[in-house]
């Protein structure tokens, strides 16, 4: 299994930032080899991860190319 992660300060977005991130989720479910994904909020640190999972690496390059 392989993951790409993308991570984030909680702040106020712009209309932008949600468009990116709902393209960035709709490519990734489009990809062959995609198995899931995960969202985390660390309240400490203002932080948030989007965890998307994939089973194989190739599936995973599709993403970044």
């Amino acid at each position: 299994m392989y993951s790409s992660t993308f991570i984030f300060a909680t702040k106020q977005f712009d209309e932008s930032f949600h468009r990116l991130d709902q393209e960035i989720a709709a490519m990734a479910k489009g990809i062959a080899g995609y198995l899931g994904e995960e969202t985390w909020e660390n309240k400490e640190t203002g932080l948030v991860s989007n965890v998307y999972y994939w089973e194989s690496l190739e599936a995973l390059q599709e993403l970044v190319r």
